[in-house]
């Protein structure tokens, strides 16, 4: 269990920091997007943010090059962590370890999205599980401010620098600052879409670090 919640918060926290009060623009604009995003996530209006963001691009993409950081780096992991057994593996095993478990840690972490977005009452154990990753989500939010710095656009393809700072609170000072970077792609109607967060490498370990950091905040050390 820890395991699991370990790498699906890492995941779900860079995703999570992107809900800022974005200024509008016009709409067919990668600005516009950005803004109707953050306002479907603030709104808890799930139809809103999925027609801004392909959550399906942004969570596979993001899912799968950190597996690939963590299978590629998990001695390294271990020497920077040494009390988290979950690091205590080496690349052949965590390689198999992560492909067999991939399809349903997607699921999960779509279902937490949507859950986070809709609501809904879980039923399932997964879904309960979905449920409980949202609710820690929401404490992140209220803790974490977000600023567009940039948004070059180049063609039918845009990328947009967040800088992402915490407030000096418990949740806050677990990733303290961090930049975030997401491709907006433009679609055939002329809205443009969140599709991927395409500095992933970048903030892995940050990211990595805080979710030590949550865990030794929780009491579960």
């Amino acid at each position: 269990m820890r395991s699991r919640k370990t790498i699906l918060l890492a995941v779900f926290l860079l995703l999570a920091v992107c809900t800022a009060a974005f200024a509008y623009g016009r709409e067919r604009t990668p600005e516009y997007a950005l803004g109707e995003i953050a306002a479907g996530i603030e709104a808890r209006d799930y139809e809103k943010v999925t027609r801004y963001a392909d959550l399906q691009s942004i969570v596979t993409g993001s899912y799968d090059e950190s597996a690939t950081i963590l299978c590629r780096d998990i001695e390294k992991l271990s020497r920077m962590y040494p009390q988290d057994w979950f690091f205590r593996h080496d690349t052949a095993f965590m390689t198999k370890y992560m492909a067999n478990r991939r399809e349903d840690d997607l699921k999960l972490i779509l279902d937490t999205m949507k859950f986070y977005l809709t609501g809904n009452t879980p039923i399932t154990k997964q879904e309960g599980e979905a449920r409980w990753i949202a609710d820690e989500t929401a404490k992140f939010l209220q803790e974490y401010d977000a600023e567009v710095v940039k948004v070059e656009t180049e063609g039918e393809t845009a990328i947009a620098t967040i800088a992402i700072k915490g407030h000096d609170s418990d949740y806050g000072r677990l990733a303290p600052k961090l930049t975030l970077k997401v491709t907006l792609e433009e679609q055939k109607d002329g809205r443009w879409k969140a599709v991927r967060v395409s500095n992933v490498k970048d903030l892995f370990y940050p990211v990595v670090d805080g979710i030590e950091n949550y865990w030794t905040l929780q009491g579960w050390q």
